[in-house]
């Protein structure tokens, strides 16, 4: 022990060798902890105790006694063992050992298989010829040869059976008389053979389709069986995530579950998540779900950037601390039905994680997993190319040229050479592949090595990960490392302990800025003039005083390389976040749980603005211009719970009831100090800044909620539920803190209450309704208070004395009466599996409502005010969800799996003000209207007269402008995914593509509009042959346009009035989002080589655009957090295609 002690000292100091010495010390209580568990393993016949008080009962009697009041039971023949003996027995919570010893006065031997007891007369315990008829033995594994661990093996209709071991063997004792073995497992079909002269068997298991008692991860981390829940919930395992993964576990998710949109933010190597289930249930943007890890939630927020310049980073979000090796199952809620009981945190839904708490396979294990992945950026472009570098049809031909991002030069001819920068004579000709050029290719690589345990008593997964990404960014990466400690633990027979603690570092360096104009790479890569040589734009990032060199006219389109290399943000991470919880079974039918949960993390980041940028204005003299800032947050949320459950049958009918409260704390500091203008260069730091301006803000919020729920069930085919949970705020006044949230769903398994009349074909059916309401306080803390500061200036008092003096700090009225938005929802759902479980279809229908919705109004501000926060809003969605999977080929060797979901949702405003009069509203760039889908895009087009055409301003020769015009929403009304996955032996390939689409599913062009204003858009070259434009037009008064408009002057018009006609595109897409290629080696192994299982896949992501509708642009590359955005204006980086593999290898 001393030396796995040391051992594992050394190698996590070497682990996380930089950090602080707490690190080591909880690395080594985890050592400790591991320890433990292999030194304290019982099995159940050491752990039961039992209590008898019989007098003057058979011995059979007494046997059967036991076996009733325990999960024992008794192999024996009554010609040799005397069972009919009358014996008295009172033991209070002895072990069976001693019981046995007891009964038989030691005449009889008694072999204790963990629950399998085996009698035999004195001395002839091992001989068993009247016994047993024979002992079996045998291996199973799936179709690929892959050994199924802790596979059931039983002697139907008797109690004794075994599991298989971790290679998938077993060996039982069959008693005389047994015809035939079951064989089972979850998620697979059970299979019975026949024993006959056979003592070695090879069993084969078939991947079953549906399993009728499968069980999945619910509310308060309860686990309930699918058959009885009466809305929907879709569970994903983790080889679905951890193969084939994107930056997080649920972007990995995307085209793969019904009801949920997903869309990936193309903005860095942790790009925050955007996920939306049902829809968008508030007009405030913010619709993520709840993320809940092991039955307690965790912390999601997503972190963009910081202020001014350098805004538009993204930080990532909570799931950016999670390694998908760790993760065991998800499970997505997601009606308010399902979320029910996490009351005002759900109503967008919840999703699940369950990680790994014991291993796979009995005893002590070892686990290696390695994913690799490049990451190479998508070039969608498709420029314009006769025309390069410069302005007004002329190229640069002098030193210092600043038309750097201007295509509106000369035609390119042969042998033409241009002038750049200070002086740099280059050709004057067409530079291709400018994604390539600039971005590199990335990696991400990501090593887990797992040291598991499972007996009877429990288990732990202990796990140890580091991700390293690359980003395909220059000088921009990621790093995490992870600690990972799940462990289940029977204490007693009674008292269980279950816990997860989950530790990791992070450090984000130079996040990429995307959307705007400053220091984003992405919109100077995709706007620098087409003839600009790439490598002379990176030599001269630089001036001779080492500050930017100026290539362009417009100064906040700053060079790329300067972007990447001059400015910096470090973000470094320290997150711990876990939770405990102590069970204790008071019977066999009741129980009571407390649990603690904590999610804290320090985060620190500092940022410059270099001394060089071009774009701000010089520092007082004797100082040097930039500014430095240094942020440093602090989070803590704490939530406590305690569940009080019970379940009991009488007769055809059964009872499920819990009840319990949870106290959730949450504070939240933030310190941020700048230094601005600089004595020393090159060194950033805030007492080396001339002026410093610190900021502190602290936010605390707490609720404080009781639930319960209660189930009835019939025959095990009508099932009842109701929940009803109320939550109390402390961001409301406390007149409107409270709530109440109910729900009541059904479930109908029509298939076993009709199975008399059911055809042969159907295998299972049923159908469930639910209705429930949830929601959200929906504002920030202390809303319903009024703000003060102080000024810096002091005034005279009425005695002549300077006094400070304070001042109302806010433009939004406090409102005391605010109330807590509430989302309420109805759900209709059918399941169906079919010809033995070969076809399965699920479908929902739904319709929710959001009402009391917050939102600021605005108010005369003669009070002194401009807004006030108040309960108007309400919105409608609805739609159906739909699933399909089929099996249309299954043979010995091979299997074709379909699967397909779609999912249609619209919405609607119903109502924004306090009158009927009060219709519109804007809401970050898209218009909120009553009658209309949420998320309006309101832009200026081209004005046209009656007849369809463009009217032209008679003097300049340019479009002239309409008011602003509905052209769609930014919300998609269909999505989905079609996978197919084929199997050959050992050899497994799948494929998923996905689709998003809508009638009116609109994408404001994102960066066209620089595009055409630049003069890099195709469209941009009609007229430039003879050096004006004839807009294709009449004047005001309808006689044919004929006025000649300057090329460059003319396109530029069409971005300096914002007409957006151009550059509106349907929004949809279909891709061919993964592909999946893997062979499991396990069935080729010998089965006493050290190695257990061996599976290696190839992998790839955003393997094709099969259709889109955007030009110069993937409909995916978007930069917006938020549901109000249009996407107008910028570029975010591009796409990227992952091509990678991951190795597995269990020992």
């Amino acid at each position: 022990m001393k030396k796995f002690l040391i051992t594992c000292e050394r190698n996590l100091k070497e682990f996380f060798s930089r950090k602080k010495i707490r690190v080591i010390k909880i690395l080594l209580f985890l050592c400790f902890f591991t320890v433990f568990q292999l030194f304290t393993t019982k099995t159940y016949s050491q752990l039961k105790k039992l209590s008898l008080d019989l007098e003057n009962i058979k011995i059979a009697d007494a046997l059967r006694e036991i076996e009733s009041q325990s999960e024992f039971y008794f192999l024996y023949s009554p010609k040799l063992i005397d069972v009919d003996k009358a014996v008295t027995i009172s033991a209070q919570q002895e072990s069976i050992t001693n019981i046995l010893s007891n009964i038989f006065d030691n005449k009889v031997d008694f072999l204790v298989y963990d629950r399998q007891i085996v009698l035999s007369p004195k001395n002839e315990l091992f001989d068993g010829k009247e016994i047993f008829q024979q002992v079996v033995s045998g291996k199973v594994t799936d179709r690929s040869g892959t050994p199924v661990v802790g596979a059931s093996v039983v002697v139907p209709g008797t109690t004794i059976g075994t599991l298989t071991d971790n290679n998938g063997s077993f060996s039982l004792a069959v008693p005389q008389g047994a015809t035939t073995l079951s064989i089972s497992f979850v998620g697979m079909e059970v299979q019975t053979v026949p024993i006959g002269n056979r003592t070695v068997f090879d069993i084969v298991l078939e991947t079953a389709s549906i399993q009728m008692d499968e069980v999945v991860v619910t509310a308060l981390g309860i686990k309930r069986e699918v058959r009885t829940l009466g809305y929907s919930a879709t569970d994903i395992k983790a080889e679905e995530i951890s193969e084939n993964r994107s930056s997080t576990a649920l972007t990995t998710l995307q085209g793969k579950i019904s009801g949920v949109n997903i869309s990936t933010l193309t903005t860095g190597p942790v790009s925050s998540n955007k996920i939306r289930i049902r829809g968008q249930s508030s007009f405030s943007g913010t619709n993520t779900p709840l993320i809940v890890v092991n039955g307690m939630p965790i912390d999601n927020t997503s972190f963009k950037g910081g202020g001014g310049s350098v805004g538009n980073s993204d930080g990532g979000d909570g799931l950016a601390s999670i390694n998908m090796d760790d993760v065991e199952s998800m499970t997505v809620l997601k009606g308010a039905a399902a979320a029910a009981l996490y009351g005002s945190r759900a109503k967008d839904g919840v999703v699940m994680i369950t990680t790994r708490t014991r291993g796979a396979g009995r005893g002590l294990g070892l686990e290696y997993n390695i994913n690799f992945s490049t990451l190479t950026p998508l070039d969608f472009t498709d420029f314009q190319y006769e025309y390069g570098q410069g302005e007004g049809g002329i190229r640069p031909t002098a030193p210092n040229p600043t038309s750097g991002v201007w295509s509106f030069g000369e035609k390119f001819e042969p042998g033409m050479t241009q002038v750049l920068f200070d002086g740099v004579v280059v050709p004057y000709e067409p530079v291709y592949n400018r994604i390539r050029k600039f971005y590199e290719i990335g990696t991400n690589l990501t090593n887990t090595v797992t040291l598991s345990n499972n007996t009877e008593r429990g288990g732990f997964n202990l796990s140890f990960s580091n991700n390293m990404v690359d980003n395909f960014v220059p000088n921009s990466d990621f790093k995490r490392n992870t600690i990972n400690l799940g462990f289940d633990q029977n204490i007693t027979e009674k008292l269980k302990v279950t816990g997860l603690i989950n530790y990791s570092i992070e450090d984000n360096n130079n996040p990429p800025q995307v959307g705007g104009q400053e220091f984003s790479t992405a919109t100077a890569v995709y706007t620098v003039a087409n003839s600009m040589p790439w490598d002379l734009l990176k030599e001269k990032m630089l001036d001779e005083n080492g500050d930017e060199f100026i290539y362009s006219r417009f100064l906040p389109r700053t060079n790329p390389y300067f972007s990447a290399y001059e400015h910096f943000e470090n973000i470094d991470r320290d997150r711990l976040f876990g939770n405990i919880a102590i069970r204790y079974d008071i019977n066999d039918w009741i129980y009571i749980q407390g649990r603690v949960a904590q999610d804290f993390y320090s985060r620190a980041r500092n940022y410059n603005i270099p001394h060089g940028y071009a774009a701000i204005a010089p520092a007082p003299v004797g100082y040097i211009k930039g500014s430095y800032t240094e942020q440093s947050i602090r989070f803590r949320e704490r939530n406590l719970d305690f569940l009080i459950g019970g379940n009991h049958k009488f007769g055809d009918y059964g009872i499920d009831v819990t009840f319990g409260g949870n106290q959730m704390y949450r504070r939240n500091e933030i310190l941020n100090v700048t230094a601005q203008d600089f004595v020393v260069r090159d060194l950033y730091t805030i007492m080396n800044g001339r002026v410093k301006n610190p900021q502190y803000s602290l936010n605390e919020r707490a609720v404080n909620s009781l639930y319960g729920s209660a189930e009835i069930s019939f025959k095990n085919y009508l099932y009842i539920n109701s929940t009803l949970r109320n939550d109390w705020f402390s961001t409301l006044a406390p007149d409107n803190r409270s709530i109440l949230y109910p729900s009541v769903t059904t479930s109908f398994v029509f298939s076993d209450a009709f199975r008399s009349r059911m055809p042969d074909w159907v295998s299972f059916a049923k159908i469930r309704a639910a209705y429930a309401e949830v929601g959200d306080d929906n504002v920030d803390a202390y809303s319903h208070s009024l703000y003060y500061t102080v000024e810096n200036n002091s005034y005279p008092s009425p005695s002549g004395d300077l006094v400070p003096v304070g001042r109302i700090d806010a433009n939004t009225v406090p409102n005391s009466n605010l109330r807590p938005l509430r989302v309420s929802e109805m759900e209709f759902g059918l399941d169906l599996r079919l010809f033995q479980n070969r076809v399965s279809f699920d479908f929902a229908v739904y319709r929710k409502i959001s009402k009391d919705q917050i939102i600021s109004a605005q108010i005369s501000n003669t009070s002194g005010y401009n807004n006030q926060l108040i309960n108007i809003g309400q919105s409608m969605n609805q739609g159906f969800e739909s699933l399909i999977n089929f099996s249309p080929i299954r043979t010995n060797s091979f299997e074709w799996n379909f699967s397909a979901n779609v999912t249609y949702n619209t919405s609607e405003v119903q109502k924004l003000g306090l009158s009927e009069a009060d219709t519109m509203i804007n809401i970050g760039s898209v218009r909120q209207i009553v009658g209309r889908p949420l998320g309006q895009i309101f832009v200026y087009m081209f004005q046209r007269d009656d007849q369809g055409r463009m009217i032209i301003n008679k003097n300049s020769g340019f479009p002239m402008r309409s008011g602003l015009t509905n052209v769609g929403s930014n919300q998609p009304n269909w999505f989905g995914g079609i996978t197919n996955t084929f199997t050959y032996k050992r050899i497994t390939l799948s494929a998923l593509i996905d689709f998003k689409l809508g009638r009116d599913y609109i994408i404001n062009g994102g960066g066209n509009y620089n595009l055409w204003r630049h003069g890099l858009h195709k469209g941009t070259l009609p007229g430039r042959d003879v050096g004006y434009v004839i807009a294709d037009g009449v004047y005001p008064d309808g006689t044919v346009n004929t006025t000649k408009a300057a090329v460059q002057p003319y396109y530029e018009s069409i971005a300096g009035n914002r007409i957006d006609e151009p550059f509106i595109y349907k929004g949809g897409y279909w891709k061919l989002r993964q592909i999946n290629l893997s062979y499991n080696f396990s069935g080729l192994l010998p089965s006493s080589f050290f190695i257990k299982d061996i599976k290696f896949s190839l992998v790839g992501s955003n393997i094709l655009t099969i259709k889109k509708w955007t030009e110069n642009m993937d409909p995916e590359e978007l930069y917006s957090f938020t549901d109000n955005s249009d996407g107008r204006g910028w570029n975010s980086l591009p796409l990227t295609r992952t091509l990678g593999f991951n190795l597995n290898v269990k020992f």
